[in-house]
């Protein structure tokens, strides 16, 4: 099997650990991949040569790459997609829409009352997650703010882009909540304002996708991003190849590599509420989101009555407190399952569930799955 996927950013690099998961529950497999570029001497053409006498039965690869290697005459091919293609190829995306949905809520829901996007022109993950995020943030009953620069713009002159990026960061009204549609371009965000003296999070929260730990901790301050299921992805992505390898039929072809939660870090470490009651009761909610509380427990921290509570939560997050409390713990019940091995009994224990039962029953009203469908859903095991 040919392997043309890069690894030099998390996305791929997530897609690749799946491939080889499934190589290893269900091959033996052969990978074929290309030397690294320090080491390639040879001319494409001699390169492309080389690789038909692997005379290989399958091949993943970027989607940029397809034209270059339909000499190869592969058998079968899943391509890993920045757009849509033709029906018939089988495919690897993902789901841009929802991603873009998911940083809204995540900015809507820090007391936000300004957004942007800052995107790449012309990419199809861009203008879809872009999509998303508009329209999540219209339900919420505001409007984003959308700079898009085109790809061969930023080769041309990084220093250019970045005066550019940060005249407009600078007309921005603030505090704006800001998503990126990757995780370089939300580093690119910061260090704009790092440079023009924009403060991170007080004036700008930025958001990217990815979780790139490398770009993420990297970044000044570091940036919070949206994880994606992408081993999941690369793992269904083999599956799909071997399955029409053998001449089956695949039950889709198309794999959709789906958003799994938001890892905060101290770029989105921000609300941006000015009534002091509520920011104490919303921290007290996200710092206890272990606990089963009640609005009791809300009405002490804020110290204000459960009647004005209620109306402040509805007046500024559009939610009230109740539904405030079981989000923040779908959000840390999804990470745990996400991000650990943990059992059902063990996540129950540590959300404040006396029953393993009661949990999957919470998780399943508020995402229609249950734990253990959301955690085979979005992981490998």
């Amino acid at each position: 099997m040919i392997l043309l996927i890069p690894s030099a950013r998390e996305f791929d690099r997530g897609l690749r650990r799946g491939i080889v998961e499934y190589a290893h529950a269900h091959g033996p497999w052969v990978f074929h991949e290309e030397a690294p570029p320090y080491l390639q001497s040879l001319p494409p053409p001699q390169r492309l040569r080389n690789m038909r006498r692997w005379n290989a039965q399958g091949m993943i690869a970027l989607q940029s790459r397809i034209a270059e290697v339909k000499s190869l005459h592969v058998p079968q091919v899943v391509a890993v997609e920045t757009r849509r293609l033709d029906p018939s190829i089988c495919q690897v995306v993902s789901a841009d829409v929802d991603i873009g949905c998911l940083g809204a809520r995540t900015l809507t829901g820090l007391g936000l009352r300004h957004f942007a996007f800052c995107g790449l022109k012309g990419l199809q993950f861009s203008d879809d997650r872009e999509t998303g995020f508009r329209q999540e943030v219209r339900n919420a009953g505001y409007q984003a703010e959308v700079y898009s620069a085109s790809k061969q713009n930023l080769g041309q002159s990084w220093y250019v882009e970045l005066k550019q990026l940060a005249r407009w960061l600078g007309e921005l009204p603030k505090p704006v909540g800001l998503m990126a549609c990757n995780d370089d371009r939300a580093r690119m965000v910061a260090e704009s304002c790092q440079m023009h003296g924009i403060r991170v999070p007080d004036e700008v929260a930025i958001l990217g996708v990815d979780n790139d730990e490398q770009v993420c901790r990297s970044a000044n301050p570091p940036l919070s991003s949206i994880a994606l299921a992408t081993e999941r992805g690369g793992y269904e992505a083999a599956a799909l190849l071997a399955c029409i390898m053998t001449g089956r039929t695949p039950p889709a072809r198309v794999v959709s590599v789906q958003p799994t939660h938001v890892v905060p870090r101290q770029s989105t470490d921000i609300l941006a509420i000015k009534d002091l009651s509520m920011v104490r009761a919303l921290r007290f909610v996200r710092e206890n989101s272990n606990r089963n509380l009640r609005v009791t427990d809300l009405v002490t921290a804020a110290g204000i009555s459960r009647r004005a509570l209620q109306d402040r939560f509805v007046k500024e997050l559009g939610r009230t407190p109740t539904e405030e409390m079981h989000r923040c713990r779908v959000d840390r019940i999804a990470r745990l399952l996400v991000e650990t091995n943990m059992t059902i009994g063990e996540i129950a224990v540590a959300c404040g569930f006396e029953v393993d039962a009661h949990v999957a029953r919470f998780f399943s009203r508020r995402t229609g799955m249950t734990p253990l469908a959301y955690r085979k859903k979005m992981r490998i095991s």
